[in-house]
């Protein structure tokens, strides 16, 4: 009985996905090379209708919103000293109980302003040798990437490839970009080749595992997050993703122990609407 009870929001969530189940939205704020900021934001979410709710975080922490999953959003964050960003919109997956977005900003006029926090896990060691041409070429795609531009952004990526071949970070943004176009087979080549340039990238993972969900291959989702989870056991992403993959691969134990750490963690700054 317990069991079923601990069930019921996975169930209910499988059963409701076509009609638009709750989902928890968790978003990060970064800079262009994706270290944390200690400084405060606003972050807002945003429908096709309009604001749908405001959250007033501290850069290091991400703000957390109540959405229905298997819609479409966008996101604006302003902070003090800081460029405002408005992202495109995204999907979220009808399966998907928890989504996260990460939302890349940069200093007002180019200065520094705030504190980065080495060593974020989403870095790996390919990384931290990039020549300056092919990150200057990065940080340009990304900045058109979060005004919506994506002809630009693909252009400043590709062009990072060519001066920086192992460039794993621009290969997946590409396949982002494919996703966007709804060019499955182009983002899945290029999810793999960010993989193959750096198999320590932790996004092309959780990319590539993303797909594997939405076509129910589920073994082979929950090997890339769980590869994933072995190399950064804190990565918000994989947490939040193994777990759907999980109970739509059947295995309820796993997912339940998945979704108790979770719930374990303390959501603070949250907004529901």
């Amino acid at each position: 009985m317990v069991l079923l009870v601990l069930l019921s929001p996975f169930v209910a969530a499988q059963q409701q996905a076509e009609s638009g189940a709750n989902c928890d939205l968790s978003v990060s704020v970064r800079t262009s090379d994706e270290r944390s900021i200690d400084a405060p934001f606003q972050v807002e979410v945003h429908s096709a209708r309009g604001l749908l709710a405001t959250v007033h975080i501290f850069g290091s922490e991400p703000a957390q919103f109540h959405v229905q999953n298997g819609k479409t959003y966008r996101l604006r964050v302003v902070g003090n000293g800081f460029e405002a960003v408005t992202t495109a919109y995204f999907e979220i997956n009808p399966l998907e109980m928890i989504h996260t977005e990460t939302v890349h900003v940069k200093p007002e006029n180019g200065k520094p302003n705030g504190e980065s926090i080495p060593g974020s896990p989403s870095i790996s060691v390919s990384e931290m040798n990039i020549p300056k041409q092919a990150r200057a070429e990065m940080n340009k795609g990304l900045e058109a990437y979060s005004k919506g531009d994506m002809e630009q952004a693909a252009a400043h990526f590709e062009k990072a490839i060519a001066e920086y071949p192992r460039y794993a970070r621009a290969y997946d943004k590409l396949g982002a970009i494919a996703m966007k176009s709804s060019d499955r087979a182009k983002a899945r080549d290029l999810f793999e080749k960010s993989i193959r340039a750096d198999d320590a990238f932790l996004p092309a993972c959780v990319d590539l595992a993303r797909m594997d969900l939405q076509d129910q291959d589920y073994a082979g989702s929950e090997s890339l997050l769980a590869k994933a989870l072995t190399l950064n056991p804190s990565m918000v992403e994989a947490t939040a993703l193994i777990a759907t993959t999980e109970f739509a691969n059947k295995e309820y134990d796993k997912a339940l122990a998945d979704v108790n750490a979770r719930m374990a963690c303390p959501i603070t700054n949250s907004s529901r609407k």
